[in-house]
């Protein structure tokens, strides 16, 4: 893949990123509000971690703004 392409590809990505940031952080809020307790239903503690740690991550490698249209 050159160059250029490999730009393209990584912008593209990291636009995607800030729809699923944007969808999934959402979700978890919701889950987390309608949760009695610490323990949000359909998540082992080791999964919230991981769902927790990949939202951070994508935070921090997604562009800032809405997705554009390609």
């Amino acid at each position: 893949m050159s160059e250029e392409k490999q730009q393209k590809f990584t912008a593209k990505v990291r636009r995607g990123l800030v729809w699923v940031h944007q969808i999934a952080e959402a979700e978890l809020a919701k889950k987390k509000a309608e949760s009695t307790g610490a323990r949000i239903s359909g998540f082992t503690a080791s999964e919230l971690q991981d769902v927790e740690a990949a939202l951070t991550w994508i935070a921090q490698n997604k562009e800032s703004g809405p997705p554009e249209a390609t």
